[in-house]
């Protein structure tokens, strides 16, 4: 009986032992899976900033000559009957419309978020990076909106400005147009100045993204290895 007894106590061991071992694998299995999907989600976000990257390129490009143009004017409000109206036509042009839509790709951050795989995220600092990269992206799309409505700028360069033919298209989307007469208004140049400002700021912020992107970067990529 006492053998018997062993034989069966044994018996049951192995059984847990058995039930118990599956139980943890298919617990490592799940973690692995959900390791498995974290990354991947995490490599889309790695071509998710390099779309942003040469986005913001581009975006740079146009904001900078929007401030260049704009300086341009204002640097000679006293004395624009010495320039051609090309020329000052075609920096009003580039003044008032050289502004960006920033469209950027939120599914891969958004996904890791309400699917919870962000918890898996080993280094806390990629989480906090990519919270404050998409607070950034919605901050600088509220500038962009600010930039983009400037109504009396536009009425304006409509009634005192006319399409001109020798001018070429600027980075595939300004047309420049010609003035109609040599002088500019005060009070569209405070306004063009004051949009230069929103320029300045927001090439500032773009500036600053792309060197916390860099960062970001690694970071990620040290993560998924």
């Amino acid at each position: 009986m006492k053998k018997l007894a062993i034989k069966y106590s044994l018996e049951i061991i192995v059984i847990i032992l058995g039930i118990s071992i599956s139980f943890y694998m298919e617990k490592q299995n799940a973690l692995s899976y959900k390791e498995d999907l974290k990354n991947q989600s995490l490599r889309r976000v790695l071509k998710n900033i390099e779309v942003d990257q040469n986005d913001f390129k581009f975006n740079k490009k146009a904001n900078q000559q929007a401030i260049n143009s704009g300086r341009w004017l204002y640097q000679r409000k006293d004395s624009l009957e010495n320039y051609s109206k090309d020329s000052i036509g075609y920096h009003l042009t580039m003044a008032i419309f050289c502004n960006t839509i920033f469209v950027d790709n939120q599914e891969e951050y958004r996904g890791l978020q309400n699917s919870g795989l962000i918890e898996l995220i080993e280094n806390e600092e990629v989480v906090e990076r990519l919270q404050k990269k998409y607070t950034i992206h919605e901050f600088l799309k509220k500038i962009e909106g600010y930039t983009n409505q400037e109504g009396i700028l536009q009425e304006y360069y409509i009634y005192n400005t006319t399409r001109s033919k020798e001018m070429d298209i600027f980075m595939g989307y300004v047309v420049p147009s010609t003035m109609r007469h040599k002088n500019i208004e005060p009070h569209i140049m405070e306004k063009l100045a004051l949009k230069g400002e929103l320029h300045k700021f927001y090439l500032n912020l773009v500036d600053g993204q792309l060197r916390r992107d860099s960062v970001l970067v690694k970071l990620i990529q040290e993560e998924i290895k």
